[in-house]
Formats: C-alpha cells, structure tokens, sequence
C-alpha cells in the first residue's frame, strides 16, 4: 500500500480495543421511523460494558471500542470511520448472511487487514474476533467460523439462532449475556497478548470486499438543487456554499456537505453513489475537474435522491430548473425539501413556491408518509428520513422498470459461495418481498 492509497498520511490518534463492523439493515415499507439496526445497537452498548468491565487498570486507557452508530450527526463520517479503523485492536464482525453480500462489510475488513499487514502482523487473523449474528443457512463457512461458534460454545441455541436470537427473545438473555462476556473477554485478550500501534488505513472507497471482490453495484444518484458560492442569493450567508451545488452545508456545525452525508447513508445500504450538482443556470455540474455528465434528467433508470433548497429558486434560472426537474422527475427519484436556519417570510414564501411546484407533478408524499420525507429542517431529521427515502426510491425502482430489463441490485443471499469470486454478471437478484425482514 501506497501513501497515496492511504485515508490519512498521518496515523490517528490513540487506541481502541474494538471495530464492530456489521451490515447494516434498510427500513421496511410501512415501517414506523426508528432505528433498523436498534439491536446492534443494543450489543454494542453491552460490549462496551462488558470490554470496560474486563479491561484491566488503569480504567482511563483505550476506548472500550467503536461503532459508526456512535458517530455524531455532525461529525465527517468517512474521517470518523477510518480513524476507527486505524486505532483498533481488534476487528469484531458481525456474522449474517448479509454480512458478506453486501459490500461495505467486507472492504471495513480489507482496510483492517491491510493495515495489520503493513504493521508486520505474522497471523493478522487472529485479531478479528468474528460473532454469529444469525443463522447463515446455506452459505460455505466464512473466514474464522469456527471461531464465531466457539465464542457462544457453551450456549447450544447461540449457533441455531445467533446472537441477536438470543437478545431478541427474552428467555435467552441470561445466555445472551454470556456470550457478550466470551466475546469481551476474547477482546482484552487479544488487545493483551501485543500492542497494536495505530496506523493509517486505505481509503475505503477505491478497496474491494474481501468477499465480493469485483462486485457490481447498484447506482444512486444523489443530486442537489441549491445555488454556489457564486451565486448565492442576497442575505445568504456565502460560506454555506461552495463551487458546485454539492457542497452546500445548510446546518451549522456539518463537518461535511449534506451530499456526501447521503453518500455515506446510501453506501452502508450498499450502493455505489454518484453526486450531481444542479447549478444556478439549472446545468449538471459535477463539481470534479474535467468530468463532463450527461443530463441526469435523461437517464431516469437510477434511483435516486434530489436535495432542494428553497432559496435555488430564488433567481429565475433556479426557478425554471426546478420546474423542469420536476417536470422529467420519475417515480423512483425521490425529491427532500432542506429547509435551513434562519427562517424568516422570504424563506417561507420560497418553502411555499416550491411545494406548489411539486404539488401538481404528484410528487409530493401523501399527508400519511412520515413529515420527514416531505421537508427537513435540521441535520438530524435528515439523517434520519434519508434511510427511509433511500429504501422507497429504490422499492419504486424495482416496481416500475420494465420485466427483463437487468437491473444491477443485491447478489443472491443464499446462492453466494464465499469461497469464490463473484462472477462479473452476479449482480441481480429479486426485490425483498414487502414486509420481509431483513438480513443483516
């Protein structure tokens, strides 16, 4: 690895004894705002307690570990995560059969085990200590299962129904707890038999999964209808733009532009996004030098995201951009108005324009659709309702594209051979039937 392969050209600053990586879940239709992943959630909690419980003295020394659930709203996710990445002991997967067709999980790993393998590590697997999450059915054995089994051994329903079985239901939560005090206690061993100084990682996004290598996508598209720094309406605070349309940071305290905290979202759902800015004069414009892109409006087979924000119709190019938007808009690309401080009558009077406009396209979610999905006026409502519209766009997509037309989604859980590479056309696969639980 390269120094300019690196995130970082610096390694991050202290110790942590663990990396939970896991697959995360999309929302359900229908399901009410909340938390898919609230059990990862829950066993992260405990482990923390269980690692801090474990750990020997001084209390104040490594962090007891990390999760991306623990990032601040406001915080650089991708900083935030390969600091993490760089500062662990011990890599703590989440078995699912999720886990391993999805991307993300598998190149959290690659960059973890490409920094112990920079750090001269003999074995570098012996500090991922795997935990089965669920039942993996059909699929081979991955990396290190014995392992993941070992940890639960002396619970025999731990490798019927995994851990989060045993959170899940009530009569198994002594067993539960047993488990988590294995896996706490494999950790600080771990982290005790050598230290692990902290290092720099690979950028996640240019590493392939260490079990999807070569794995073909799904497509995103993220667009932003706001002006620039060069264009910013009267009384608009400049420095909350920049020189594309995707780097509008309309909330204060954003360490990153609101596209790419959409970009984040998308990506842990396990797609490959791609940012479009929409200028003042309503043309594509990319904001990466020499990159030229077609109209977006004129390939509707990506679902999508399109950010609004009331004051880029405040000039008449804005104005006639975002009627024609929405004029081409498909179904499957779902438009969220940003309402951003401070509000006053002409912000209001815009918020009003701009409904009116998507009000008569049909456009505009049901008076039943959770608030969120309409309009947003805070970062956390936003990170909040982007899950939920990333799910929706994609459930119209599948929907709504024609039969027989290949449409690069999900690998097939059940069918994928973790032994192998994924041959380069394994990328489709039926929708989830509504209502379905997810895998991760």
């Amino acid at each position: 690895m390269t120094d300019a392969d690196r995130t970082h050209r610096s390694p991050p600053e202290g110790r942590s004894y663990f990396f939970l990586s896991y697959a995360h879940s999309a929302p359900l239709e229908g399901e009410e705002p909340g938390d898919p992943d609230q059990y990862v959630r829950r066993f992260f909690h405990d482990l923390v307690r269980a690692v801090k419980a474990q750990a020997p003295p001084p209390r104040s020394g490594p962090p007891a570990g990390f999760s991306d659930l623990a990032i601040p709203v406001g915080a650089d996710w991708k900083k935030s995560l390969s600091d993490a990445l760089g500062a662990a002991e011990v890599f703590v997967p989440l078995y699912s059969p999720g886990y391993f067709a999805k991307s993300r999980p598998g190149r959290e790993w690659t960059c973890f085990h490409e920094r112990l393998v920079e750090a001269g590590l003999e074995d570098p697997a012996q500090r991922f200590a795997p935990v089965l999450w669920t039942p993996l059915w059909e699929q081979e054995a991955p990396p290190r299962f014995r392992e993941a089994l070992a940890v639960g051994a002396s619970e025999p329903e731990y490798a019927r129904s995994g851990l989060r079985g045993l959170l899940k239901i009530a009569a198994y939560r002594k067993s539960y707890r047993a488990v988590v005090l294995q896996v706490a206690e494999r950790i600080v061993t771990l982290a005790g038999e050598s230290r692990l100084e902290p290092s720099a990682v690979p950028d996640i996004d240019t590493v392939e999964s260490r079990f999807q290598p070569g794995a073909h996508l799904a497509v995103f598209q993220v667009s932003v209808a706001a002006p620039t720094a060069r264009t910013a309406p009267t009384g608009r605070d400049p420095s909350r733009y920049g020189d594309s349309s995707t780097q509008w940071r309309p909330f204060p305290g954003q360490e990153a532009p609101l596209a790419e905290y959409a970009k984040q979202i998308a990506e842990r759902l396990d797609f490959r996004v791609e940012l479009i800015g929409i200028g003042g004069n309503g043309e594509p414009a990319s904001g990466e030098p020499g990159m030229t892109l077609p109209d977006p409006w004129l390939i509707p087979r990506k679902p999508g995201l399109v950010l609004i924000d009331p004051w880029f119709i405040a000039s008449d190019e804005g104005l006639r951009a975002l009627r024609s938007i929405v004029r081409d808009l498909p179904r499957w690309v779902v438009p969220l108005l940003v309402i951003s401080p401070p509000t006053d009558r002409a912000t209001d009077e815009l918020v009003r324009r701009v409904r009116d406009i998507m009000r008569p396209a049909g456009i505009l979610p049901t008076e039943s659709s959770h608030p969120a999905s309409r309009s947003v006026n805070s970062l956390e409502d936003f990170v909040s309702a982007v899950p939920m519209l990333v799910a929706e766009a994609e459930r119209q997509y599948l929907r709504r594209t024609r039969v027989g037309v290949p449409v690069p989604l999900r690998p097939p859980v059940a069918r994928l051979r973790l032994g192998d590479a994924a041959p380069p056309d394994t990328h489709t696969s039926a929708p989830r039937p509504t209502g379905e639980e997810p895998d991760a």
